[in-house]
């Protein structure tokens, strides 16, 4: 099996749309969460969001090609510029091993909202009311397939469509293809812009908080729909130290699992989650003792933080009291698809730099979970970061997760 590492990352997120800007904001402990101003807040009775910040600055913005796609294609369109960039990968020199998978969960659902609005579409409006064209760019598949067809990548082109998960599957799915050989590089990431849909569906959920995202907290009431992309360069290990290039970290393990249980509930013992844990340790050849970090899923609701403290305490015991976790969630919402993507470049970054990003407004661990963890808080610290554990979990039960590590002392090119 082939050696998997990252060498580009980037980031359109509600904390900025550049990667050291968004780095120090995010150690600082920044909230990027604000009221809602892309959607008629006064529709809504708790209109927190985190919502993109800084999207204007990019060229992507002011490009007048990306105006018959969703925001979503916007969004990955540029993150994945910068992610080439970041790696120096602008021409790629083989373009039939390249591929792309980008993750989402509403995907362009934003272009039917459009069609609504501009025809005035009700629910007897017939299928005639509207021209055929005007959907055309509606798949989930241009995700993936306008990356391709604008970055030249011939290798493969793939768009998952599992939820807030999605962002792990792509990194996941990617890592797999790069170490069996299937792919020298893929772009690996996701993408979900603001919609009517989504956020009004976690309002009906009363899945919403009114004042904060406090994740893993005793007070928490819920989480912030948040918005963006994140793309990461996967490279086989050979592959980018013939090339000289800059290696963040190395993606040892995955696991991709399902709860089988409820549509949108987490089951209450995380067991899916267990699996996926224990999987991606197994594939990567540690134990819970290795981990010395763990991005958690953490949105601030209820029923998902005490699920998943119950799946961590299965895995790791009461040594989770000594394992740093944090949600940065706190800061940046929950960013659907995007979400775990993010927090896949944010886990390169914190091993690269050696610091643990925080979780702010968590004071007090909720005393129902088994063992009070060690949460970052407030802001990022320095610490010795060597296997760093993200988990991300999703409607329909889907898991995954991914282990982060820094590559091997003297391999680094």
């Amino acid at each position: 099996m082939k050696r998997v590492v990252i060498t580009g990352l980037s980031v359109v997120s509600p904390l900025g749309c550049e990667k050291e800007m968004f780095w120090q904001r995010l150690m600082r402990g920044e909230s990027g969460i604000g009221t809602l101003t892309k959607l008629d807040a006064t529709l809504y009775p708790r209109p927190l969001a985190a919502e993109v910040s800084g999207w204007e600055q990019l060229p992507e913005s002011q490009d007048e090609s990306l105006l018959p796609f969703g925001q979503a294609v916007a969004y990955t369109v540029a993150a994945s510029r910068m992610a080439l960039e970041d790696a120096q990968l602008n021409n790629p020199e083989n373009s039939n091993d390249f591929g792309v998978i980008v993750g989402t969960t509403m995907g362009n659902q934003d272009i039917v909202e459009r069609v609504i609005d501009k025809y005035s579409l009700t629910e007897e409006s017939t299928a005639d009311a509207i021209l055929a064209d005007e959907l055309d760019y509606f798949s989930p598949a241009i995700l993936s397939a306008e990356i391709a067809k604008r970055f030249g990548f011939q290798g493969s082109s793939m768009t998952l469509a599992n939820a807030c998960a999605a962002g792990n599957y792509s990194v996941g799915l990617a890592f797999d293809r790069i170490r069996t050989g299937r792919n020298s590089v893929i772009l690996a990431g996701g993408a979900d812009p603001f919609s009517r849909t989504c956020y009004t569906i976690f309002h009906r959920l009363n899945a919403s908080t009114a004042e904060r995202c406090q994740p893993f907290d005793k007070d928490r009431d819920g989480m912030v729909v948040g918005e963006g992309a994140a793309m990461l360069v996967l490279e086989d290990y050979d592959h980018a130290v013939a090339r000289g290039a800059h290696i963040y970290a190395e993606v040892k393990g995955y696991s991709l699992t399902c709860d089988a249980h409820h549509a949108t509930a987490p089951h209450p013992e995380g067991e899916g989650a267990v699996m996926a844990m224990n999987e991606a340790l197994s594939m990567a050849s540690l134990t819970p003792s290795d981990i010395d970090y763990v991005s958690a899923h953490g949105t601030g609701t209820p029923a998902n933080d005490v699920s998943e403290a119950i799946a961590l305490h299965t895995v790791f015991g009461d040594s989770l009291s000594q394992t740093p976790v944090s949600s940065i969630k706190s800061m940046l919402g929950h960013c659907m698809g995007a979400a775990s993507a993010i927090e896949a470049a944010v886990c390169a970054m914190a091993i690269e730099r050696q610091m643990l990003p925080p979780t702010i407004n968590t004071s007090n661990i909720d005393p129902a979970f088994p063992v009070a963890f060690d949460v970052v808080p407030s802001e990022g610290r320095q610490a010795d970061v060597t296997h760093i554990l993200s988990n991300a979990f999703a409607f329909g039960g889907n898991v995954s997760s991914v282990i982060f590590s820094q590559l091997d002392k003297g391999t680094q090119s």
